[in-house]
């Protein structure tokens, strides 16, 4: 389903008469954020939980230093900027080239996580000290800080955010409604459409569709319908929305 389908279906279940003029499109991208927020937490719950990848949130996770993607860089005190999309660490790693008889082979490293404090602690004592057969590293606001310093580059795997879903539109000249533009669509004025005054005809949409997959779809719809039941006060409708769930008795 598209932002369109799917408020349509958000209707069906709190009664487009009663509320068609209630979700404008800016409450509606308001709840499409905090609804996609709030499903990645979910993943991520679970995803912390098993310590697996499972394949609702295989889609977001990310390897830097693997299929042609640039490993991360390290300054020489080594720190390493994450990633403007990064949410969550995965874990890091590192290859040495060993020399052997037959000439050099690669050797993986991993870079053990660690939380300041232990970061800390590791560093300060000569027996865990880290080097490069056992580098560790931690997260210090923006930052991975790796030890020991030296190590110019990292493969780096993280969870990243998901791209932001965004309803564009223009108007129904008749009726005054919003009219959905989906992704590679552009703004106009017609016979039946008027412009959205805050674009100029020919214009880009900048509608971004979710990008769970199609089978999280029905979720997304109670989670939307959840939403505006609370902030449209409608409270005995979300008691028969949580009955249909299966979350009331």
């Amino acid at each position: 389903m598209n932002l369109d389908e799917i408020l349509n279906q958000v209707y069906n279940k709190i009664g487009k008469d009663a509320y068609g003029n209630l979700i404008t499109p800016e409450k509606y991208n308001e709840a499409l954020d905090y609804v996609n927020i709030q499903k990645i937490n979910d993943y991520l719950e679970l995803f912390e939980q098993d310590q697996e990848i499972a394949d609702n949130i295989r889609q977001f996770i990310v390897t830097l230093g693997d299929n042609n993607i640039t490993p991360l860089s390290l300054d020489s005190y080594g720190y390493g900027v994450l990633p403007s999309d990064y949410l969550r660490y995965g874990r890091a790693s590192r290859y040495d080239f060993l020399n052997t008889d037959t000439g050099s082979e690669l050797e993986y490293r991993h870079i053990e996580m660690l939380t300041n404090k232990d970061f800390a602690y590791r560093l300060s004592t000569s027996l865990y000290k880290p080097n490069l057969a056992r580098p560790i590293c931690t997260i210090q606001n923006d930052k991975i800080l790796v030890r020991p310093q030296g190590i110019p580059a990292i493969n780096f795997t993280y969870v990243r955010y998901p791209l932001t879903p965004f309803f564009d539109y223009d108007i129904i000249t008749a009726t005054g409604m919003p009219y959905y533009l989906p992704p590679g669509t552009t703004h106009q004025n017609t016979a039946t459409l008027t412009c959205n005054p805050n674009f100029t005809p020919g214009d880009p949409s900048l509608s971004v569709e979710f990008e769970y997959y199609d089978d999280v779809h029905i979720d997304l719809v109670n989670e939307l319908t959840k939403y505006f039941m609370i902030n449209l006060k409608d409270l005995n409708s979300l008691g028969v929305l949580e009955i249909e769930k299966g979350l009331m008795p």
